[in-house]
């Protein structure tokens, strides 16, 4: 019988021992496992950022154009940020002036309508207090105000799409110490005291006189 109980007890530290070689195995298994995983979400994190700043790093002037289909964003991508209260002030101001100038333009469209229609029977204040001749040029006015506006506003929506592409274009133009600007009066003398190689009598010469402006890269 003690033969027997420690033959048991043999068996049943070699079964633990190879459940704990299982158990060890098993988890470094899981870890080969999971490694790849987690050094391949790095490497697309690591891309990933790459290009994120990548792209902010040197404007393009295409993706500015396309960018600034959404007013602001181009000016933002290009790290101009001082221009963004500009280009929202010059909405804000065509918006108001196009959205009151419609309000009117509504309000004495309706008064000429029921002042034609119903005449001395029409209860519009506008129409009471003008004639319907009145009220036509008024209603045309306020309706040329209005389309002026929305014209001015779709101009100043273009205007800052080409600003943005601008900006992002020159952003490659370097400038160096050789480039100058210069500015010259350009005066042509022998327009007021004669050429005395041709002959020509002073004054019967046209006078080209102005400036110069030349620019050095």
């Amino acid at each position: 019988m003690p033969a027997v109980a420690g033959v048991f007890v043999v068996l049943i530290m070699m079964h633990s021992n190879l459940l704990a070689q299982n158990e060890i195995k098993s988890d470094k298994t899981s870890a080969v496992k999971k490694q790849p995983r987690t050094a391949l979400l790095m490497k697309q994190s690591e891309r990933i950022n790459q290009k994120f700043d990548k792209f902010f790093e040197k404007p393009n002037p295409k993706v500015a154009t396309w960018i600034a289909l959404v007013p602001g964003l181009g000016q933002i991508y290009n790290k101009k940020y001082w221009k963004l209260p500009i280009v929202y002030a010059g909405f804000a101001a065509t918006g108001y002036f196009a959205f009151s100038n419609r309000d009117y333009y509504i309000d004495y469209r309706e008064a000429y309508i029921c002042k034609i229609e119903l005449e001395d029977e029409c209860e519009d204040p506008l129409a009471q207090a003008y004639s319907a001749n009145d009220l036509l040029s008024l209603r045309d006015y306020y309706r040329r105000n209005m389309e002026l506006s929305f014209i001015i506003m779709a101009a100043w929506y273009v205007l800052q799409i080409l600003d943005a592409t601008v900006d992002a274009h020159l952003y490659y133009w370097q400038i160096d110490e050789e480039t100058t600007l210069s500015v010259q009066p350009a005066i042509d003398p022998t327009a007021f005291t004669g050429n005395s190689i041709t002959g020509q009598p002073p004054g019967s010469k046209k006078a080209f006189n102005g400036v110069t402006v030349s620019l050095r890269f």
